[in-house]
């Protein structure tokens, strides 16, 4: 049986709604899903097959649906827990009697019920001191938002979950990841949607088939809620899916399926041609290893398939320097093209302060242009990456 198993992690948990876009898309169908916290509300939100609802549900989730009148708007993590911290100190943990009422509103008893797929959530009693793990056939309808709280009460941020005189508190304090309950269920193949938040993770008990999903780029912090950063953390959570399937490819950024390649054959003689200006053979095939990060060897890979690797390296750490949007899906035209807008921006700044550029890449790619390739061997010690990306530059402007 195959099972979807989801982590808790606050505001992150968006993340798991693109997942689920992603998978819905790939018609990748499940038999058991089982989450920690804010894996458990997503959860339940699959189980009962309700995207819509779920999209909603997180459109609707900010700073002023926890905080009321005493919400304020910034991402600076600082403020955002000394907001939480405040609350605590005064209430005992944040009151989410408003997040509830959402919760409850959104759950569809009979959808989620009569669903084929079979449900798990993990909470923590804190009067018995004892690890909660249920199943759909464990929770009493009337008490399944109570147990959703309950797995989600990240205290000391939230206040503790009472059911029926007993105290309850997030899930994480008992596992973050709850992919042995899933397999407790039944489970042999495992797709495991890990957030990387706060919380104790404990290993597969038994071998299981298991592909794991996790965040390749920064997403919100997992107490800030507020609208851009829900929908980034969704787009992410799609691209990270369609990449793990094989269906986009990229790191931190994202490209549709053979783009890499395309760039790789239209660009590689002249990015060649320019570097071999730069330096001797072998030390590009050794630039080449060094910045791949890998233990690779000619004989591993063919050279191709190494410059491949390295393009996309110096793609992406060129995009992330010219600040291009990390959730967006390229081609390669799209990207090169936004790359080449943003230079011209740069280089039209210079002009008009009559200031040079303080980006290094910009400073050798003029460089390359004015063939100074004297001072460009000396960069190129001092600076290789950036004398990788100005050749990058060059490259996809000149050619």
């Amino acid at each position: 049986m195959k099972a979807l198993v989801l982590s808790g992690g606050g505001s992150k948990g968006s993340y798991q709604v693109g997942v689920w876009k992603a998978l819905r898309e790939l018609n990748i169908k499940f038999d058991i899903v089982t989450g920690t916290s804010v894996g458990a509300l997503n959860g339940a939100m699959i189980v009962q097959n309700d995207y819509r609802k779920a999209v909603s549900i997180w459109k609707k989730i900010n700073l002023k649906v926890l905080f009321g009148e005493d919400a304020i708007e910034s991402t600076n993590n600082f403020e955002i827990y000394k907001m939480y911290s405040k609350h605590f100190l005064k209430y005992g943990g944040m009151n989410v009697r408003d997040l509830e009422k959402l919760i409850r509103k959104s759950l569809n008893l009979r959808r989620f019920y009569n669903s084929k797929i079979n449900y798990g959530l993990t909470a923590y009693n804190l009067t018995s001191k004892e690890a909660i793990e249920l199943q759909k056939k464990d929770i009493e309808r009337l008490q399944l938002d109570d147990y959703l709280m309950a797995s989600a009460s990240c205290f000391p941020a939230f206040k503790k979950k009472d059911i029926e005189g007993e105290k309850h508190i997030d899930g994480g304090y008992h596992d973050n990841l709850p992919i042995n309950l899933a397999l407790d269920m039944g489970a042999d193949e495992i797709i495991a949607v890990d957030l990387n938040a706060p919380g104790l993770k404990k290993s597969p008990k038994k071998k299981a088939k298991i592909t794991y999903i996790k965040p390749r780029n920064k997403l919100t912090n997992f107490l800030n809620f507020y609208e851009k950063g829900t929908e980034s953390n969704m787009k992410f959570g799609y691209n990270d899916t369609m990449k793990t399937f094989g269906k986009f490819e990229g790191n931190k950024y994202t490209f549709r399926k053979n783009q890499l390649e395309k760039n790789r054959l239209l660009y590689q003689e002249t990015y060649l041609h320019v570097l071999n200006k730069i330096l001797k053979y072998k030390k590009v095939i050794k630039s080449f290893e060094e910045l791949i990060n890998t233990n690779i060897t000619i004989e591993d890979e063919t050279k191709d398939e190494i410059f491949e690797k390295l393009m996309l390296k110096i793609m992406e750490s060129t995009a992330k320097s010219f600040k291009l949007d990390e959730t967006r899906v390229y081609t390669h035209h799209s990207f090169n093209k936004l790359l080449q807008i943003e230079l011209k921006k740069y280089l039209k700044d210079e002009i008009e302060t009559n200031e040079p550029c303080k980006k290094k890449e910009i400073e050798l790619y003029k460089l390359i242009k004015e063939a100074e390739y004297q001072e460009l061997r000396k960069q190129a010690l001092l600076n290789p990456i950036d004398t990788l990306k100005a050749i990058y530059i060059y490259t996809i402007c000149e050619a």
